[in-house]
């Protein structure tokens, strides 16, 4: 069991490095796809914001990247050009900040079902990372695909099974799942298994996605750990919620205490191909 804590890059989160470094934990940094999208500047900034997060923080990294419009098989050819070089331009920011492991989401996308082409789309989605992921794997870099709209993970499980790389993996948000799926979260668990290598952990109220800190909102969370630990006992689990540091810091040391003795049962066994200290820098 692994533990990180989402960062967007702020200098006032500095100071917690230490915190973080002590809870044994790593850092997904985020916010190039709200904020670094929306100019040159804004992504030259954010990427400067993270190497200096990066230059303090000898712990595991791991990089959110862009989300809105990232269709990669999308059916316009002009789109998918500039989504491939908005993917071009993650790759070379994950390489630069020696991330061991990259979140996208998957780019499935409601006019996939409207128009009824959830059989192409999975086609065309295998045979693009197919490709795709030879160059994260050579840089030794893990993709994870998270859940947005998904009203069941069975979409994501078939492209990774067909796919059939072990640096393509999933990545679960438990507050997505509360909010489009009527399956409950373990049972998501238990379908994604072994593929399932890293976690999105925050809480909402089942109406909006609010990235709460944990038991604010509705989420059952004790049925969603005790599949954890029964099915995915490597697993990373990355708190993603939208509050200040101090708050975060808390939730990350109740998370540390819940699953102390699966992290070090976990230790030597984890369900990923890079463990903690691969990617050590």
């Amino acid at each position: 069991m692994n533990l990180m804590v989402c960062m967007r890059g702020e200098p006032d989160e500095l100071s917690f490095l230490t915190e973080v470094a002590e809870l044994e934990a790593g850092i997904e940094l985020q916010s190039y796809g709200m904020i670094g999208v929306q100019s040159a500047r804004d992504w030259e900034t954010r990427f400067a914001q993270h190497k200096a997060i990066c230059n303090q923080f000898q712990g595991p990294i791991a990089v959110h990247g862009p989300f809105i419009g990232m269709e990669y098989v999308h059916i316009d050819h002009l789109i998918r050009d500039v989504v491939l070089c908005r993917l071009d331009m993650t790759f070379d920011v994950a390489v630069k900040l020696k991330a061991g492991r990259v979140v996208l989401h998957s780019g499935y996308e409601a006019e996939i079902d409207l128009f009824k082409l959830q059989d192409e789309w999975l086609k065309r989605s295998v045979e693009f990372w197919q490709r795709e992921i030879r160059r994260w794997a050579d840089a030794g870099i893990e993709i994870v695909l998270e859940n947005d709209i998904h009203t069941s993970p069975d979409v994501l499980i078939q492209l990774v099974n067909q796919v059939d790389c072990p640096s393509l993996g999933l990545c679960m948000d438990i507050g997505h799942q509360h909010l489009f799926s009527k399956l409950d979260a373990p049972e998501w668990v238990r379908r994604m298994d072994h593929r399932l290598l890293h976690v999105h952990l925050h809480d909402n109220d089942g109406a909006s996605d609010s990235h709460w800190s944990i038991g604010r909102g509705t989420i059952d969370f004790e049925p969603f750990y005790a599949a954890i630990k029964q099915h995915v006992p490597g697993v990373t689990i990355a708190l993603e919620t939208e509050d200040k540091m101090e708050v975060k810091i808390g939730d990350l040391r109740r998370l540390a205490t819940h699953f102390a003795s699966t992290r070090h049962r976990a230790a030597g066994h984890t369900n990923t191909k890079v463990t903690n200290s691969s990617l050590l820098e």
